[in-house]
């Protein structure tokens, strides 16, 4: 009888932590819902209905990677699945100005995280004028973005290169993205102002 109850509360258990696809709706100046809770390894899933947006993270977890992705009628959908436990903070780039924005909180029912990297990045001065400074502590390429999502510079890092100073004499006063990037997978993306 133990043997049962022991497999049966096993089998439960098993079934209790299986991953949620969470579907938020892109559409009219809105994501829907805009705040939702997770669990880590649910999936996120931002599926288009109506105009043309992205899904940019602004703020994640240490250790989580960030993202960017265009929402439209040719890439009607945009998967991510949340490993770390947090909040997840993200915007769309053309039209965070009217409140398109969003976040993720997220718990990981063990009380760990799926994911243990050690990461961090740090971009200074902010605001900025003619230079930038960006340090990263695992990062192969870094890039960055004007407002409206479209990537302005790209800088290839060296193996083992921690620091990256940025001439950016050429950009216009505003709101910039800095995406870190290893391996071709967004790691962090944080927001830039340049006065």
């Amino acid at each position: 009888m133990k043997k049962i109850f022991f497999v049966t509360a096993l089998l439960f258990s098993a079934a209790a932590v299986k991953a949620t696809v969470h579907t938020i709706t892109v559409q009219n100046f809105s994501f829907s819902p805009s705040s939702l809770s997770a669990n880590c390894n649910d999936t996120i899933k931002w599926q288009w209905v109506s105009g043309t947006h992205t899904t940019t993270s602004v703020s994640v977890p240490a250790g989580a990677p960030g993202w960017g992705a265009n929402i439209s009628s040719a890439t009607p959908t945009y998967t991510y699945q949340v490993t770390v436990a947090g909040t997840y903070s993200y915007i769309c780039t053309p039209h965070v100005s009217m409140g398109m924005t969003g976040s993720i909180s997220v718990t990981c029912p063990s009380g760990i995280s799926v994911s243990e990297i050690a990461y961090f990045s740090a971009a200074y001065p902010n605001p900025f004028s003619s230079k930038l400074t960006i340090e990263t502590s695992a990062a192969d390429m870094i890039s960055i973005y004007n407002f409206v999502g479209e990537k302005i510079k790209t800088i290839l890092l060296q193996h083992g290169q921690t620091k990256a100073e940025v001439n950016t004499a050429d950009l216009n006063n505003g709101v910039y993205f800095y995406c870190v990037l290893k391996e071709g997978i967004v790691i962090e993306t944080k927001k830039i102002i340049k006065n």
